[in-house]
């Protein structure tokens, strides 16, 4: 799968909206980049288009167009929209780099350039360090004019690089991608699969890391194809010491009917007996030393936990505890022998599910001290994804969104917006259509959600749709993405609200005081645009060394890359970045807008409050507890009014 990045993109999408052709130097103007960059984006794009009906035309005295159906065009778009853009960094491009040249026989620049998706010179220009690391290692790089560069040196050092280098970048989704495209080293799955498979049978156990032990195979196999082999059991005097393990006449029986040299048998079992494992249990149960399943239980508690918040039916709690049991089995284990594990979502569920998130953190708190486990960030996203699609599915069963259709238009264009809505969401409860005299007098009576009209209509707390009365695709799609909008924010404000009720007596009084300190909070009347907003909030934090300046940039990249997520009460935005991405301690600060600004690029918000939050203790509530505050619905009129002061928002509690 070809990824783009965002400028690229945005290139595509600013192509697909281009009826004429369009010039590189145009496109250049318009991205704020050279002509060169243009014409780098534009082979990616290629890439990215390929096998589809989509076509890039070139013609040389008239420039670029998109050539391709209003469908197809169409379709593009909604993908592209969908894409979490992703810039590869430095460290990543050179993990990338490395494990191409241990993977492919010879490589060019502009081979490794298209793998990274940067220019050539911008590989040439950083890859005397990679020269340097292989060095390091004993394996020397060969570049010859017209041939290309591959690495040289004894087999079982590359072989212990490339182990390596994978034990560092196998839960690492894009870089993995990016080299199986590049290389051959899936052509051998299958060989991979049926020896992993034969070597299971005979010690009756199961590998738990199963993908990294397929790939080191596979890396072997590949070697071996190109004429790499281990010769003799002189270059293998370290697996001479397998001999001595009970298992090795167990493996190399696994071993005997495939046509490898001894000394390459000595490495896979050098391989095997290295890998992780657990045993095979006849009841498919993980059972601790007291005979407690541990993951069973802390499923259930977190089943139990949730059902407070949210009723779940039988058959909801049957399913969640079997799945996430099996999850937790994993997890146990992995924690128990400590192996490190990359959630590549880290992120994005902890700004686009935050108060799950935060929720599944506190209660997997109390569970670590039961049972002496440490569950680390991306575990617990893990978890918080289970627990979110629980709760998510639930909620949609029983909370329905209204919409109201408003329409002016006579009896047959009413009938064909009528059917249409019901095509394009049947998800929602529709009333009407009823005209626009009428809509007063039905809102008095009943509960609306969201309005869709024919005309120019406005209404104060609901928000309302214009769309042509014969409701075009680009209406729907707008439709779609606003109910979701809303449907997440209902969820959100439903989950806070069931939450804080299910904590009251069990907690004290909770105060801004208590989390931000009257320096760091900030009233002022406006500002230009949303980032300067961030900017603005986090300064006194910045000032003080709480966070660094790649923290504000990161929070200001994940509202641009994941939308208005974090606008989790009317009109206030929770704002951080990530536990690595520059903070030094747990740290909070707040800005007040008298006049509120529009907040984000896409699912665009008005937010008059920003809380900009550095979470860098995994035992900080400072989330739930300052949401619960703002969740207050006179502590939100209080910050409209225009006597609003430091004082007064220093003493809000919940």
């Amino acid at each position: 799968m070809m990824i783009l990045t965002k400028r690229q993109g945005d290139i595509l999408i600013y192509l697909c909206s281009q009826r004429d052709y369009i010039t590189i130097n145009q496109l250049a103007l318009k991205f704020n980049v050279s002509p060169r960059t243009i014409q780098n984006d534009l082979g990616f794009i290629d890439s990215f288009l390929s096998g589809s009906k989509v076509i890039v035309d070139r013609k040389s005295s008239k420039g670029i167009k998109i050539n391709a159906g209003e469908s197809e065009i169409s379709y593009l778009r909604k993908k592209l929209k969908s894409l979490n853009y992703r810039t590869l960094n430095s460290d990543e491009r050179s993990s990338i780099i490395e494990l191409l040249l241990l993977c492919n026989p010879v490589n060019t620049f502009d081979q490794l350039s298209h793998a990274c998706r940067v220019s050539r010179q911008t590989i040439i220009t950083s890859f005397q360090k990679i020269e340097d690391k292989f060095k390091k290692e004993e394996i020397e790089i060969q570049k010859t004019k017209g041939m290309g560069i591959k690495l040289s040196g004894n087999e079982l050092k590359i072989r212990k690089c490339f182990e390596n280098r994978l034990s560092e970048l196998v839960s690492n989704e894009i870089i993995m991608n990016i080299v199986i495209e590049n290389t051959r080293l899936m052509e051998f799955d299958k060989t991979a699969n049926e020896i992993i498979n034969s070597v299971e049978n005979k010690l009756n156990i199961k590998f738990a890391e199963f993908i990294k032990i397929k790939l080191l195979l596979n890396y072997s196999l590949l070697r071996i194809s190109n004429g790499n082999v281990l010769f003799s059991e002189k270059e293998n005097t370290d697996m001479k010491k397998i001999k001595i393990y009970k298992e090795y006449n167990y493996i190399i029986s696994a071993l005997s009917n495939y046509p490898y040299s001894t000394s390459d048998k000595f490495y896979f079992c050098s391989l095997f007996m290295n890998a992780k494992r657990t045993v095979q249990y006849s009841n498919n149960s993980k059972m601790h030393e007291n005979n407690i399943d541990e993951a069973s239980i802390i499923s259930e508690y977190l089943f139990n936990e949730l059902q407070a918040i949210q009723p779940l039916d039988i058959n909801s709690k049957e399913r969640f505890i079997r799945g996430l049991t099996l999850h937790l089995r994993v997890a146990i284990y992995r924690i128990r022998n400590k192996i490190d594990i990359r959630n590549e979502l880290l992120d994005q569920i902890k700004i686009s599910i935050p108060i799950i998130y935060e929720f599944t953190k506190k209660e997997l708190l109390k569970c670590e001290k039961k049972f002496n486990l440490e569950f680390d960030e991306n575990e617990i996203a893990f978890i918080a994804m289970y627990i979110a699609s629980a709760y998510e599915n639930s909620f949609k069963i029983e909370s329905k969104l209204t919409v109201l259709l408003v329409c002016s238009f006579g009896i047959s264009t009413s009938s064909i917006l009528n059917t249409r809505i019901l095509q394009a969401i049947p998800e929602c409860k529709i009333v009407g259509p009823i005209s626009e005299k009428d809509v007063e007098d039905y809102l008095q009576k009943n509960e609306v959600n969201l309005i869709i009209s024919t005309n120019d209509y406005q209404i104060d707390d609901i928000p309302i749709i214009k769309v042509n009365p014969l409701l075009y695709p680009e209406d729907v799609e707008y439709i779609k993405n606003r109910l979701f909008q809303l449907s997440y924010s209902m969820m959100s404000t439903h989950f806070i609200r069931s939450y804080a009720n299910f904590e009251k007596g069990k907690k004290k009084p909770t105060y801004i005081k208590d989390y931000i300190a009257r320096e760091n909070i900030q009233i002022v009347d406006t500002c230009k645009t949303w980032a300067d907003a961030i900017r603005l909030a986090s300064k006194p934090l910045l000032d003080k060394g709480k966070i660094e300046q790649r923290y504000v940039n990161r929070m200001i990249q994940a509202v641009e890359q994941f939308g208005t997520y974090m606008v989790l009460v009317p009109e206030t935005a929770f704002i951080h970045a990530g536990t690595k991405d520059g903070i030094n301690e747990n740290c909070a600060a707040m800005l007040v807008l008298k006049n509120p600004i529009l907040f984000g690029n896409k699912n665009i918000k008005i937010v008059r409050n920003l809380v900009v939050l550095g979470i860098k203790n995994k035992n900080e509530d400072s989330l739930l507890k300052l949401i619960y505050i703002f969740e207050n619905k006179f502590n939100l009129l209080n910050l409209k009014s225009k006597k609003i002061s430091i004082d007064i928002i220093f003493n809000m509690h919940d």
